[in-house]
C-alpha cells in the first residue's frame, strides 16, 4: 500500500494476509481488506457481526457464500452485501486463488465475530 498525494494505492498481491486500510485514512467511515484467498483455504466458522456490515467484491476467481440458510456461488465481478446480524460464512470454492475486497462499515467499530450454531461449511 502506498500513499500518493493523499490517495491510497493498493497493488495486486499474492500475500497471504490482506492489506487493510480504514479508520486512519477515512475517518472511520469504513475499513477495506484487499487480498488473495488461496484455493483450499478453510472458511471461517458460520458467524455474525453484531455491529458491522460487510460487502464483498470478487475481482478474480470464485467464492461460495452461506447466507443464513442459503448457499450462493459468486464469481469475478460479483458483489455480495451482508448486513450486520446476518449469519454467514464464505470460502474460496474454486481451483485458483480468489482475489477481492471486503468493505467493513462502520470502520471505527470493533469487527466482532460471534459464532453461530447450526449451518456450517468450514470443510469447503
Amino acid at each position: 500500500m502506498e500513499t500518493i498525494n493523499g490517495c491510497t494505492v493498493i497493488r495486486s498481491s499474492q500475500e497471504p494476509e490482506p492489506v487493510s486500510f480504514g479508520p486512519a485514512e477515512i475517518a472511520g467511515a469504513y475499513r477495506v481488506l484487499a487480498g488473495t484467498i488461496p484455493a483450499g483455504q478453510p472458511a471461517p466458522p458460520f458467524h455474525v457481526h453484531p455491529d458491522t456490515d460487510e460487502a464483498f467484491h470478487i475481482a478474480a476467481g470464485e467464492g461460495t457464500f452461506l447466507l443464513g440458510d442459503r448457499e450462493i456461488r459468486a464469481t469475478a465481478g460479483d458483489f455480495v452485501f451482508v448486513p450486520r446480524g446476518m449469519p454467514h460464512t464464505a470460502w474460496n470454492s474454486g481451483d485458483d486463488a480468489m482475489v477481492g475486497l471486503i468493505v467493513i462499515s462502520p470502520g471505527g467499530a470493533e469487527h466482532v465475530f460471534e459464532p453461530v450454531a447450526g449451518l456450517d461449511n468450514t470443510d469447503s
